[in-house]
């Protein structure tokens, strides 16, 4: 889009929000000066979110002419930002409750004025950042809860929360909802680990009656959270490096880097696989044929059988069908009538690896102490911690009851602990090579990925022909 035509759709609009909206962040409320007028202008920026539909135009012609100007001019710089460097998430155990006891490991970022804590899950079935209402904890003193839901958000203690309804809302394609929970669209800032911040930034928070609600951090192909990133000015690229670290008895912290990948923690050469679309029977865009799967020896697939599984690093365990976990559950003697899932007696454990081979050959081999831990779960904390030292249990998911046609096959989070993911969605592509999985912290190495755009255009002429305002329309004073 040139210089004339974004001029055009910032003046020409009948069907944009209109100048007042401006104020929705409550900018001029908590900010002053220049700071102040760089919330307004970021607000604009960030709430664009897709290009086609210009909402920088919420500007009047006339009365906000001059920051018009400003947003025409950065909006061109703002394509050609590959020397920004990338923005490092550290994924870790995060303090998420008032009194400092309820831990959650995730992404941290803070939601409001002032922060609220949150540590959320990066979910490629999310395209906008969704987080839970404190009314399902009932109060801000509820650690179990709280610690468990990864934080909650209170709209009340935030004086910069602008709520939204879903038509005007500027985030992006609406997530799949839940038939008996309720949402609310709206803006508030965030703030990440790194001390970068973006105003303006789309939330979806849920309220579910019964519980079961989710939170996370969207990193799907259609992504308004690394999409405003990349407009914030806060990354690079909409590019996903990714390496969840590892949740054995001796965890390690991982990172996602958006608009790069962190090289100390890739330890061969990426292989690459195509991002599937929406009319893929699974529900995910990262997906693979399993043609291969073991455990000491065993074959979990029969020999023609081929397994489609998401990659997803929402969820820590293995999913397999049900028929898989069955059999898994018989050759390594599991008795679910004295111990229940997939949990063995830990003075006699399951020996073996789990060997995962795609049908393009990539293997995994995923370690028998990766694979089986001491039984762990919340605590009164809602802290992810031992809660029986005399049962270990294995990272597949017990869904030996279920139906097949409700199990969606995963390669989770302890699959990715042995690989390093990278998520391309420009170019429809992620890539995974093996990931550096030792039991002990390196020092990054960030390597940016960021396709080099045209030099910026120049801004607009200073003064342009002013736009007649429309008949019917009011601008405010």
């Amino acid at each position: 889009m040139g210089t004339a035509e974004l001029w055009a759709a910032l003046t020409a609009s009948t069907t944009i929000k209109r100048a007042e909206q401006l104020q929705s962040l409550k900018g001029d409320q908590y900010l002053s000066g220049g700071t102040a007028l760089r919330a307004r202008q970021s607000y604009l920026f960030t709430s664009v979110l897709r290009l086609q539909v210009i909402r920088c135009s919420t500007i009047a012609p006339m009365r906000y002419i001059t920051a018009a100007l400003i947003c025409t001019y950065y909006i061109s710089q703002i394509h050609a930002q590959c020397d920004i460097p990338p923005l490092a998430l550290a994924w870790t155990n995060t303090t998420v409750t008032a009194d400092g006891l309820g831990v959650t490991r995730g992404v941290e970022m803070g939601i409001g004025t002032p922060n609220q804590i949150f540590a959320l899950r990066p979910y490629t079935a999310l395209n906008n950042t969704r987080v839970n209402n404190v009314a399902d904890c009932g109060s801000v003193s509820n650690d179990t809860c709280i610690g468990g839901q990864g934080g909650v958000f209170s709209s009340q203690a935030s004086s910069s929360y602008s709520v939204s309804i879903k038509g005007n809302w500027n985030g992006s394609e609406v997530d799949e909802e839940d038939s008996t929970g309720s949402y609310v669209y709206f803006n508030d800032q965030v703030s990440f680990l790194s001390a970068a911040s973006v105003y303006g930034f789309p939330v979806v928070m849920e309220s579910e009656p019964d519980g079961g609600s989710i939170s996370g951090l969207p990193i799907g192909s259609n992504s308004s959270f690394l999409l405003a990133a990349v407009k914030g000015g806060v990354a690079p690229s909409q590019v996903v490096g990714l390496w969840p670290g590892s949740r054995s008895l001796a965890p390690v912290d991982g990172l996602m880097v958006v608009g790069g990948y962190d090289t100390s923690r890739v330890a061969g050469n990426f292989t690459t696989f195509p991002v599937s679309d929406a009319s893929s029977r699974l529900p995910c865009p990262l997906q693979v044929n399993v043609t291969g799967l073991t455990f000491a020896g065993w074959s979990l697939l029969n020999n023609s059988d081929i397994m489609t599984a998401c990659v997803e690093p929402y969820k820590q365990k293995f999913v397999f069908t049900p028929a898989i976990a069955n059999y898994f559950a018989r050759i390594t003697g599991q008795n679910s009538t004295a111990i229940k899932g997939m949990g063995y007696n830990s003075t006699n454990p399951p020996l073996g690896e789990l060997v995962v081979t795609l049908s393009n050959g990539y293997t995994t081999t995923i370690s028998n102490s990766e694979l089986f831990a001491l039984r762990r779960g919340s605590d009164q904390y809602g802290r992810y911690a031992i809660t029986n030292a005399s049962v270990v249990e294995a990272g597949i998911s017990d869904n030996r009851d279920e139906d097949e046609s409700t199990q969606t096959p995963t390669l989770g989070g302890l699959f990715l602990t042995f690989n390093y993911l990278i998520i391309d969605y420009a170019n429809d592509e992620f890539r995974m090579a093996p990931a550096v999985a030792s039991s002990q912290d390196m020092e990054t190495s960030l390597k940016t990925l960021c396709t080099p755009t045209p030099t910026p255009l120049a801004p607009p002429p200073s003064s342009p022909t002013p736009v007649p305002k429309y008949a019917g329309t009011s601008y405010g004073t």
